[in-house]
């Protein structure tokens, strides 16, 4: 064999591994390289689809946030943070200390859980004035935290001392939040309806027996007029003292109604426990 024949068949030898090596190298090395990368190139073709479209949703999602927001910030309702009774009994002291004459006593039932709060259900018996008792419930229905009553039953309980008391129970609804959010902590945390009636029904009429004169006003029924103007009278009292009376001031029983120069007396309304009386006196002579 002449010595440039075996030089070529080295070299194509040579080129054949060469190209081999080649081959399989992009055969099995940059192919599935390139499959790789082809998999990764669509996971995060997807990936930013997906962020494309977060980022599509975000304004109108902070809007949704915003308004949803303003809308609860804007409520004079709230929910109780949690669902311990503790704190409703707390909240309810907070109330009866607010000038209220109420004994009470504050009992737990259950806890009840909806999809997006849960209410707390207790019951409150006791007994008190029944204009405290009134506004105590006036309170509790129109104030910040939201407070169900139902049940409600009031009875006379002369028996404390007074007409004016009387025994109560009810069943109280107390609701809560199941997660965290943001309320306005600047709400008023009392509230009240004025339009809301604390004449006691239950009060008689016509009393059995007149309310003593703790004021010390002037009884005109033991009083004489010395004189009077057009627009005053000068009167004494049940006590021997020189008053002076307008219009308008109270007496005991009720008040002077008006002056009649003319014929120098003055009128009184007077309310004997019910029954309503209208009491003259004339200037002594």
């Amino acid at each position: 064999m002449s010595y440039a024949v075996r030089n070529t068949i080295i070299l194509l030898i040579t080129l054949l591994v060469f190209g081999g090596a080649a081959f399989a190298y992009l055969k099995f090395v940059q192919q599935s390289e390139i499959e790789k990368l082809s998999e990764d190139l669509v996971s995060l073709n997807k990936d930013y689809q997906e962020k494309v479209q977060i980022r599509d949703q975000y304004q109108p999602l902070l809007d949704r946030y915003n308004k949803a927001r303003d809308i609860i910030l804007g409520y004079d309702k709230q929910l109780y943070r949690n669902n311990n009774p503790d704190d409703i009994y707390d909240y309810l002291s907070e109330i009866n200390d607010d000038n209220l004459e109420l004994y009470y006593d504050y009992n737990f039932q259950d806890s009840t859980i909806q999809d997006q709060y849960g209410i707390i259900n207790s019951t409150i018996r006791g007994a008190g004035i029944y204009s405290d008792f009134v506004t105590f419930i006036n309170k509790l229905e129109n104030s910040a935290l939201l407070n169900k009553v139902n049940n409600v039953s009031v009875t006379p309980a002369p028996n404390l001392g007074s007409d004016e008391f009387v025994s109560f129970s009810m069943l109280l609804s107390s609701y809560y939040q199941k997660i965290n959010f943001e309320v306005n902590d600047s709400t008023s945390r009392f509230k009240i309806d004025p339009s809301v009636s604390i004449f006691n029904p239950f009060y008689p009429l016509i009393l059995e027996s007149l309310p003593p004169n703790e004021d010390n006003l002037v009884n005109i029924e033991r009083s004489r007029i010395l004189g009077l103007t057009s627009t005053r009278i000068f009167i004494v009292d049940q006590t021997g003292t020189t008053q002076v009376l307008k219009p308008g001031d109270k007496v005991y029983l009720g008040y002077l109604d008006k002056i009649d120069i003319k014929n120098n007396q003055a009128t009184f309304n007077l309310d004997k426990g019910g029954i309503q009386e209208i009491f003259t006196l004339e200037v002594d002579k």
